[in-house]
């Protein structure tokens, strides 16, 4: 904040104040003519900076800020020292911001005193932009005494940043530090406290979007525990298909989720503003549901502290555009701003671009046995088996030996392994016509994993060369006929 032993020392202008006044005295012929050309704002000098009120922050008990343009609002400070929004009360000031204000007008800092003589620009109050002024500071001490600045426009010169102000009760016309206009001209909306949801991506297992109809358009679930080892394979796309999700687009999902943020304060979710900011009938609705879990953390004292969450659901209704950047949103009951493209990321996503586009799902770590069915009838079972070598507790001396049977009889894992790392990055060539009825299936996968979960994959013909994927019961993509290739 601005400080009388902190400003930075202006240059020295051509023309100083007295040598314009000197003039004007002077030079009586040349009154008409001067006149008649257009008025140049005064310069400032380096030598006349001072302080108009130099007071202890905790000394202001009221203050009402008045921008051109905007709604007055004022703040008061309570029987805790805090400043309180409006004259009868309301919200906390936010901390960072109100010290700023409150620095302002505690230490009233000017660049320079331009005259003192109130007659050299009572006639030019329009052109210096006090007529109606910028800004209007109204500010009442502890001890009774009040004092109202009036800021008009910046001076137009060239490396000389400041502002005309007189001070009521005062006749000098002053030039201030234009940072200490800004301090000032803080938006009310900013001040107010914004208490960010807590949006824990480890324990998201829903994301759900709706529309103005208040209809599902996509929604995402985990079918299991946030704790199982293999819950990146768990989630579905449930809504508008029933389908596996691809585990890198459920990552991206849930890091966009978790980015959600609160912008500025905007009001009460009265009916009115509901009505004015287009959340009486909001645009799309997200709704991130948490699962009961314990998070950790190192405490400043070095302890890990764990802390127990309850399952809980965090919703934001998305109302009418504010800006380019931004739209209202609610939250809470209460109204805010809410960064466009943060929402969009979610909002406008096609929930069908997260269907996995791999029809085998188990990752090899996960899977327990495999079973190959043809039309024909033949089967082939393959099943493995999972021994821990060395001792336990002693891990990195330990490691898992695994073997694989197909039909019973022992096979080389070595092979299975590199055929099943293939089979993992078997990908769909495009998506099945809307309409699209499933013909005989030729070919089924079915996968089961270490912890009981089924997937099954279907294969029925679609076209000359392309089969139609089946996943765990939905139809849509296809893939290049024997695109699956052979196990051994």
């Amino acid at each position: 904040m601005l400080q009388v032993d902190k400003r930075k020392k202006r240059r020295n202008r051509k023309k100083t104040l007295a040598l314009l006044l000197g003039i004007l005295a002077a030079v009586s012929g040349c009154f008409a003519y001067l006149s008649m050309r257009e008025k140049e704002p005064w310069p400032t000098q380096t030598d006349h900076r001072g302080a108009i009120v130099d007071r202890e922050k905790e000394e202001i008990a009221w203050f009402r800020i008045s921008v051109r343009g905007r709604d007055p609002w004022s703040a008061k400070r309570n029987g805790e020292g805090e400043l309180v929004i409006g004259d009868d009360g309301g919200w906390v000031l936010d901390a960072t911001l109100g010290e700023t204000i409150e620095d302002a007008l505690a230490n009233l800092v000017y660049e320079d005193v331009l005259t003192e003589n109130r007659a050299d620009y009572l006639d030019r109050l329009e052109e210096f932009g006090l007529e109606e002024p910028a800004l209007v500071a109204e500010v009442r001490y502890t001890d009774g005494t009040e004092m109202t600045i009036r800021v008009g426009n910046d001076s137009g010169l060239e490396d000389e940043d400041f502002c005309y102000m007189t001070v009521d009760g005062d006749d000098r016309l002053y030039a201030v530090a234009g940072s200490l206009v800004a301090d000032l001209q803080i938006e009310e909306a900013l001040l107010h406290p914004v208490v960010q949801p807590e949006i824990q991506t480890g324990r998201i297992d829903r994301i759900t979007i709706r529309n103005a109809e208040d209809e599902v358009t996509g929604e995402w679930r985990l079918e299991g525990a946030i704790t199982d080892a293999d819950a990146a394979e768990k989630w579905r796309l449930t809504v508008p298909a029933v389908y596996p999700a691809d585990q890198d687009s459920i990552s991206e999902l849930k890091k966009n989720a978790g980015n959600l943020r609160l912008g500025l304060y905007v009001g009460e979710g009265t009916e009115e503003n509901l009505e004015k900011y287009g959340l009486s009938k909001p645009a799309r609705t997200i709704e991130i549901h948490m699962a009961a879990g314990a998070t950790g953390r190192i405490s400043g004292e070095g302890e890990y502290q764990v802390q127990e969450h309850k399952e809980e659901t965090v919703a934001f209704l998305i109302g009418q555009s504010r800006n380019e950047m931004t739209d209202y949103c609610l939250y809470g009951g209460q109204v805010y701003t809410m960064n466009h493209f943060a929402a969009a990321a979610l909002t406008e996503l096609s929930p069908l671009d997260t269907a996995a586009r791999y029809p085998v799902t188990v990752a090899l770590e996960n899977l327990s046995s495999l079973e190959i069915i043809r039309l024909s009838g033949e089967k082939d079972v393959y099943e493995l088996t999972r021994t821990l070598q060395g001792e336990a507790e002693e891990e990195e001396k330990s490691k898992t030996l695994v073997t694989c049977r197909k039909n019973g009889e022992e096979i080389n894992y070595e092979v299975f392994e590199a055929s099943y790392e293939r089979l993992l990055t078997v990908d769909v060539s495009g998506q099945l016509p809307e309409g699209w009825k499933k013909q005989e299936t030729e070919i089924t996968y079915v996968f089961r994993t270490l912890g009981g979960r089924k997937s099954i994959v279907e294969l029925s013909p679609f076209d000359a060369i392309h089969d139609a994927v089946t996943l765990d019961g939905c139809s849509l993509f296809y893939l290049i006929r024997n695109g699956m290739g052979q196990m051994p």
